[in-house]
């Protein structure tokens, strides 16, 4: 569903935040304003934009938060990374002579490498020339990290549409983090017993978490399995104050955090 408060007024567009979450195949706008009201709730086919999502695109925001795939994540330890290196990073990276972005996790005491799909991230430019670009990445760990405890295993799942990010945090440490395509259970089953497998985990881990805006109940039920708890999900630190009855699903998504990674 889409969704258009009545208090959404034009002249207060520079007091409003867009948030964006744009893929291959769809968008996701959200619109708060100061009070952390939910505004605006759009999705729509990315080549395809009907007319009312044109002309929200079109008003001059000034606090926009776009996030956009990333390719090639590379995670380098502090201890480890040298900022003299970059360009030697770069030519490990699926496009060398793409532009290669960095970013410190202080919270994890790492540093990430990526390159953004250019031509999602050259449309989100043009349209908002000074947007915020954060990698998703950023903000699952950044999300996740209140629920690591110090010891046992927490796997993490992130679900948008037919993609899941899993990463895995043992003993407070964290391990792993990759993308996959998922369609079924049985492609479910298969990432989640290789990461078993490769860090010989029990039966069992102590905790799953999981977020997403796409999640099929049938995979819950999955991941209990493998979980020695209940299967925890993950929403906004801060939801939306809903003017209007929404789907919580909406009023609370994870990705209105996202400006919170830069805060």
């Amino acid at each position: 569903m889409n969704y258009t408060a009545k208090q959404f007024h034009l002249h207060y567009i520079a007091q409003y935040r867009l948030i964006v979450k744009s893929t291959y195949q769809y968008d996701t706008l959200y619109v708060l304003d100061e009070q952390d009201q939910l505004l605006v709730y759009m999705k729509f086919e990315s080549n395809h934009p009907n007319e009312e999502a044109l002309k929200l695109l079109s008003l001059p925001f000034q606090q926009v938060y776009v996030s956009v795939p990333t390719n090639h994540v590379t995670f380098i330890p502090e201890t480890l990374f040298q900022a003299s290196d970059l360009d030697k990073y770069a030519a490990f990276m699926e496009n060398p002579g793409r532009e290669l972005t960095h970013t410190e996790l202080d919270f994890l005491n790492i540093h990430a490498l990526y390159q953004y799909d250019v031509l999602l991230l050259q449309r989100w430019k043009s349209l908002f020339p000074e947007a915020t670009f954060i990698p998703e990445f950023q903000l699952n760990l950044l999300q996740a990290r209140p629920h690591i405890p110090l010891k046992g295993e927490v796997l993490g799942l992130v679900m948008h549409q037919a993609i899941t990010a899993m990463f895995l945090f043992i003993n407070g440490q964290f391990q792993f983090y990759n993308s996959f395509e998922i369609t079924g259970e049985d492609d479910l089953s298969y990432y989640l017993l290789n990461v078993f497998e490769q860090f010989s985990l029990r039966d069992q881990v102590s905790k799953i978490l999981v977020s997403g805006t796409d999640i099929e109940e049938s995979y819950i039920e999955k991941l209990q399995r493998f979980s020695a708890s209940d299967v925890q999900r993950l929403e906004a630190s801060k939801p939306a104050l809903a003017l209007d009855q929404l789907e919580r699903s909406i009023s609370a998504s994870y990705l209105l955090d996202l400006p919170t990674c830069v805060s």
